[in-house]
């Protein structure tokens, strides 16, 4: 079945990628960008998890400029693996985290096609941004970089992407290429910015397509009740903007340590979700 399935998407796909667009009438260019947005998600993401439905679960974590993303996925695996950062873009190269054993299924095309691989270390990386190249700045990168680490539970892989909001063009590009790939989205906010526009035109894309999406509320300050006054009204918003979510994670102000990292308690709750949905064959299916 799943093989008539993905041949049924594979000629869908073929029709898409001959299909134009020519006149300039009023809509074409949106229903340009959304052949272009089908075309990328049928490849990156619904054709390989078809055919491979064993496959470890993708979680991409996304989110605004500053939010701390990476500092999360940093504090998830115990030492310093991805750069963080709030003025310049950052993650000029997409960096995802897998548990050894899992290698197999990333370091070749089965999904994110269109990206190369390099491993982590490895010291000749050809796809290494230069000083005056324009990579994550104009142009969106061209290469994801594989890191091996035991503290990643087997059966579940994490994607650090740019910032969907990001100042660079090919940031941007790449975010959105990146959740379109994704089996959850892990959407990092923080408490003075989880109202941003931004943010929420991507999460209302999420939920037209029924991907899974957990949150988390970053840099809630430490004071009584404030913690569950945000909550309330971010669920709120997310009610009123039809968005489902499964989980929500609230992460207090925390002072980082000299490495920039956090307290492993800060991301205990987020860790032991990732533990458990990596332990659990059923709700991954689920997802």
């Amino acid at each position: 079945m799943t093989t008539r399935t993905t041949q049924v998407l594979d000629a869908f796909a073929e029709h898409l990628r001959t299909l134009e667009l020519p006149l300039p009438v009023d809509g074409a260019e949106q229903a340009r960008a959304e052949t272009g947005a089908a075309l990328s998600q049928l490849s990156d993401h619904v054709i390989p998890r078809l055919e491979s439905l064993d496959a470890p679960l993708l979680v991409v974590i996304g989110g605004s400029t500053g939010a701390g993303k990476s500092t999360l996925v940093n504090a998830l695996v115990g030492h310093p693996v991805t750069r963080s950062g709030a003025i310049r873009p950052t993650t000029r190269r997409p960096v995802l985290l897998h548990h050894p054993a899992d290698e197999a299924w990333f370091t070749g095309t089965r999904i994110l096609p269109g990206l190369a691989r390099v491993h982590a270390g490895q010291s000749d990386d050809p796809e290494a941004p230069g000083a005056a190249d324009t990579t994550g700045d104009v142009d969106p990168a061209t290469s994801l970089e594989l890191h091996a680490q035991e503290q990643v539970p087997q059966g579940l892989a994490l994607l650090d992407a740019p910032d969907i909001d990001s100042v660079a063009a090919g940031n941007r590009e790449l975010a959105r290429q990146l959740l379109r790939a994704a089996d959850l989205w892990l959407f990092v906010t923080t408490a003075n910015r989880y109202a941003d526009a931004v943010p929420w035109e991507v999460l209302r894309t999420a939920a037209e397509r029924d991907v899974t999406v957990d949150v988390v509320m970053n840099r809630i300050p430490d004071r009584e009740g404030v913690a569950a006054e945000l909550a309330e009204d971010l669920r709120a918003m997310l009610e009123r903007h039809g968005i489902e979510v499964q989980q929500l994670f609230l992460v207090p102000e925390t002072e980082l340590d000299a490495e920039g990292m956090l307290p492993p308690a800060a991301v205990a709750e987020l860790s032991d979700r990732f533990t458990a949905l990596a332990a659990d064959e059923s709700g991954r299916g689920r997802i």
